[in-house]
């Protein structure tokens, strides 16, 4: 049964200011991602010349992290202990609400924000499914750590009005909606309440690396610090580039009798060709050399190593360094990444399945709903030759006894609908092999 509205309005004011807080620190993680963030300090006097620099050194390494984790997270199928792949109910939610394209979000805002969330709602013919990012939702749960279903969730997203934000509210009987500026003692307009019944809160976690108080921390924010190093490091290798890159010559003791007092006041403009000599043996000529730039470059490269290394990025991705690396030695240098992608793929695996059992439950598939079983399918994206995976895979089925059919999912770049239709193939050609040993048995068998 719902919340009497008295209560649903009392609960939503007591969680709304830990919704706030956690927003305006998700928002700092997302101008750090984003590259927007907070920029290098400034000489104590500065030109407009030193602004301009500034507003170039910021460079948004985090997107690149994030993006080297989340381009190898690859949802293509979900294997079920209770139906063939081509007859989940599950596995039909997900394509019908078009997970295929929007699951890359999910990961990202997970990955960039410590959190994300997937928001399961009944509907008409199939239960709804959406990603919801940490800087709209935060969930609460009487133990974060242990508990998969959270005993309320706060949504929030601004409307046309001035600075009123419409909020929702849910538990595990109805949905309320709430109307207010998102601040402390703000008036609290209640809207309407929609009730789902589906017996838990409708709203499952998405998290990064979740560790026992319950507390996911994301991609962005343990580097913040080692970030401003390297964008200090940019800016400081800007103004020496900018300001100190020439040589500057100097002389003295020269007088030039043929120009007048006025010119001699100005600068003496030499060309490329031209050769300065001097008649009086006191004059004396010289240069200042240009800055260099090489420790500056050296300590960059350095802090963005300590990145590469902190964030189990591989140091080519960030340095854009590979030259005549053979292909042992450039998996090496993935291998923290891959490790790093595995690690996720569990995490988030559970998260989906989580998120499909309670959809099979909406659309009435009590046997899908209990199948805490099934698996998710991630898509292999390591980049391997095609011929070392067909020789690897043909080994394992000659050598192995390994079925054919279970390898075809193994091979790169292969979606579950490829794997389908070859499977239907392989039925094809068996019955056809069938119908001809009955009408002529001495004939060959039809090609396997």
């Amino acid at each position: 049964m719902p919340m009497s509205l008295r209560t649903a309005k009392e609960v939503f004011e007591a969680h709304l200011p830990a919704w706030i807080q956690n927003k305006q620190r998700i928002d700092k993680w997302e101008r750090w991602y984003r590259g927007d963030h907070q920029k290098p300090s400034l000489p104590a006097r500065s030109t407009t010349e030193y602004k301009e620099l500034l507003k170039r050194s910021p460079t948004p390494w985090m997107g690149l992290v994030v993006t080297s984790v989340a381009q190898a997270l690859f949802v293509e199928g979900l294997r079920s202990s209770v139906r063939e792949d081509d007859e989940s109910t599950s596995w039909k939610i997900w394509q019908a609400n078009h997970l295929d394209g929007r699951q890359s979000a999910l990961w990202r805002g997970a990955l960039a924000h410590g959190l994300s969330y997937a928001r399961v709602l009944p509907g008409d013919p199939l239960p709804v499914i959406r990603g919801v990012s940490a800087r709209r939702m935060l969930a609460f749960y009487q133990d974060a750590a242990e508990d998969d279903w959270p005993m309320y969730a706060i949504e929030g997203q601004p409307t046309f009005q001035d600075r009123v934000w419409r909020f929702r509210l849910y538990d595990d009987e109805a949905i309320y909606t709430f109307d207010t500026v998102p601040r402390e003692g703000e008036r609290v307009t209640y809207i309407t309440t929609d009730t789902h019944a589906i017996g838990v809160t409708p709203i499952v976690r998405v998290a990064n690396q979740i560790d026992l108080d319950g507390r996911s921390v994301g991609e962005v924010e343990p580097f913040i610090p080692l970030i401003s190093r390297i964008d200090q490091d940019t800016f400081d290798r800007l103004v020496v580039q900018r300001f100190q890159s020439w040589a500057v010559r100097w002389i003295t003791g020269l007088v030039l009798p043929d120009q007048r007092e006025e010119a001699q006041k100005e600068k003496l403009r030499l060309r490329a060709e031209d050769i300065l000599i001097a008649p009086d043996p006191d004059t004396k000529i010289g240069s200042l050399p240009a800055g260099d730039l090489s420790g500056l470059i050296a300590a960059r490269d350095a802090d963005i190593k300590d990145l590469a290394a902190v964030s189990q990025t591989p140091p080519h991705y960030l340095l854009g360094q590979i030259i005549n690396v053979s292909a042992e030695a450039l998996a090496a240098a993935e291998a923290a990444l891959n490790r790093k992608v595995e690690e996720r793929k569990h995490i988030f695996g559970e998260a989906v399945e989580q998120a499909l059992r309670l959809a099979a439950h909406l659309a009435g598939d009590s046997e899908e709903a209990e199948d805490v079983a099934s698996e998710v399918r991630w898509r292999d994206m390591e980049a391997r030759s095609l011929a070392q995976v067909a020789d690897a895979l043909g080994k394992m089925a000659t050598m192995l006894g390994v079925p054919v059919e279970a390898l075809w999912e193994k091979i790169p770049g292969t979606t579950l609908t490829e794997v389908n239709r070859w499977a239907e193939l392989r039925r094809r050609d068996d019955v056809l092999g069938q119908m001809l040993a009955q009408i002529a048995p001495d004939a060959p068998a039809a090609a396997q």
